[in-house]
């Protein structure tokens, strides 16, 4: 091991180098997007009875229960999570190719590309976006021990059980690596007709997973429709595969559009028909060097396919294009660059060193190119304004914009980004609640009711929405209506102490003292140390 570790610490140090070198400027990043619900105004992920909620993927729960006790609710625990992660995955992708080929050049060609390619950066950037890098790590790790229990079966069962990590990682992408394994085998082992029963427990456990996310799709289904407004409906699957898988190879190889939102996936029919070309080329490839038997080909480009495979589906679960899903099918086109390089330098030796050099080249732009995403990143309004800019088309590109507008008090600006986000998605209740926040601010409050209204009407488990509502008539000394609507929001998110205690507030008010008492003892049942119940109480009781 000593010496194995002396012959090839170079290369794990490069590639460690250019890890830390590309996405060490994103550790002291602030909590972005989806981060901000689910970690940072999450308070429960404290709680360690909340990863026992999540029997069948505990993962992510697990390292967000760590990371909040190693740094509370700063991003930066969260962030290195991710970090770490990938760089393994990097150095994993090294080994695992070193086995495959015994070439250290094909090893560190791909595994520097996969190190820094930015159309993967946001599996790594975006702290949500992290489970791609988790599940993809303990794939990797338990393919290498498959690959190595050819010759002794505890790596087998240390590969099964990573396996099975992986699939408590993610609920839908791990499903479809079950087929690697044998197909590895196929490809680059002997007697695969008496080899191809070791892959039947990854067959099981991804059947039980795939049970799992069938009984998970209508919960799936309706947090897609309330939350992102997504339509439903069935997309033709001879246009979206052409376009996913056209975008991909172009992010992979000319990542100069990255977005969060890639809305613009609109085509005439003259693209249309380069892309489904492409498409065609793409799958006809993996045919051809089937029956030609060039295995690494095969192999690799049949492994980005069955990678990406689960998010290649017509019923509209899942965005058509995301960076992030493209974290792990990246491997097999960096391991087919890595071995076409190898055979270029091969053929062409007297220019191995332009080659060579040309490669540092590219992997230092792919760096710098990372490097800069990570600064949109860095902040929500960098990233909206960011995204603004790619993804014009995006309703929740605009509604995050008006958002950013706002804050820094430009309501005007905010006012028209929250209506072009209504313009281009009628249905789009959050963005009536945001336009309606702005008109209250600007003390506009008969066009804030209005959309508070229209935005509980679209969508009625908005209770910010009934909320706000009943603010705005307590304010108008409404109170019957106040009472409406505050209950409305209760029944919607009885757990918020906030809004009973608001409740209290309302019976006080009116001079109903005895049900301020129940409401307020209610909240001190919940909280004992509720200082706002206590001195509601102590009111009520004068």
């Amino acid at each position: 091991m000593k010496a194995w570790f002396k012959n090839h610490r170079i290369y794990l140090l490069i590639l460690s180098s250019l890890v830390f070198i590309t996405y060490a400027n994103s550790l002291t990043n602030a909590f972005v997007s989806d981060d901000i619900a689910e970690i940072a105004q999450k308070s429960e992920i404290t709680n360690f009875s909340r990863i026992l909620q999540f029997p069948t993927g505990p993962i992510r729960h697990i390292i967000y229960f760590t990371a909040v006790h190693i740094g509370g609710f700063n991003p930066w625990p969260f962030r290195l999570t991710n970090f770490v992660f990938h760089l393994f995955s990097a150095c994993l992708i090294y080994l695992i190719l070193l086995r495959f080929y015994k070439s250290k050049k094909v090893a560190i060609f791909a595994s520097a590309l996969f190190a820094v390619h930015p159309a993967i950066s946001e599996a790594v950037f975006w702290i949500s976006g992290g489970m791609y890098a988790q599940y993809t790590f303990l794939f990797l790790l338990s393919f290498y021990f498959y690959i190595l229990s050819v010759k002794n079966k505890l790596f087998y069962l240390l590969s099964s059980i990573f396996y099975l990590l992986s699939l408590m990682s993610h609920p839908i992408m791990p499903v479809s690596l079950f087929i690697i394994y044998p197909l590895y085998d196929f490809c680059f082992q002997d007697n695969f007709k008496k080899k191809w029963i070791r892959m039947i427990p990854f067959l099981i456990l991804s059947l039980v997973y795939a049970f799992i996310s069938i009984g998970a799709l209508p919960a799936r289904e309706t947090t897609l429709q309330t939350v992102h407004y997504q339509e439903k409906g069935v997309d033709n699957i001879f246009v979206l595969i052409p376009v996913a898988i056209s975008s991909y190879a172009e992010l992979l190889f000319f990542p100069k559009t990255l977005t969060l939102y890639h809305s613009e996936l609109a085509f005439d029919t003259i693209s249309f028909i380069i892309r489904t070309l492409f498409t065609l080329l793409f799958f006809i490839s993996i045919f051809l060097a089937f029956f030609k038997k060039q295995k690494s080909i095969f192999f690799w480009l049949f492994f980005s396919f069955i990678a990406l495979s689960p998010t290649l589906t017509p019923f509209r679960l899942n965005w058509i294009v995301a960076e992030r899903y493209l974290y792990l099918p990246g491997v097999g086109i960096f391991t087919l660059i890595g071995l076409g390089l190898e055979r270029l330098i091969l053929l062409k030796k007297k220019y191995s060193t332009a080659i060579i050099a040309a490669f540092v080249i590219i992997i230092l732009l792919l760096s710098l190119r990372t490097f800069l995403r990570g600064i949109d990143w860095k902040s929500e309004d960098n990233l909206w304004i960011a995204t603004g800019k790619t993804s014009p088309s995006s309703p929740n590109t605009h509604n995050n914009l008006g958002d950013v507008y706002g804050r820094q008090g430009n309501k005007q600006r905010a006012l028209q980004e929250f209506q072009t986000a209504i313009q281009l998605k009628p249905n789009y209740a959050d963005a009536y609640h945001n336009l309606a926040n702005t008109y209250r601010e600007l003390g506009q409050l008969d066009k804030a009711l209005e959309n508070y209204q229209q935005a509980a009407s679209l969508n009625p488990n908005l209770w910010q929405s009934y909320q706000n509502i009943a603010a705005l008539y307590f304010q108008d000394k409404q109170y019957e209506k106040t009472l409406e609507f505050i209950q409305k929001a209760i029944s919607i998110n009885p757990g918020n102490l906030n809004l009973v205690n608001n409740l209290g507030v309302v019976y006080l008010t009116m001079g109903e003292k005895n049900k301020a008492k129940q409401v307020f003892n209610q909240v001190l049942t919940a909280d004992p140390q509720n200082q706002f119940a206590k001195q509601g109480l102590i009111e009520a009781s004068k």
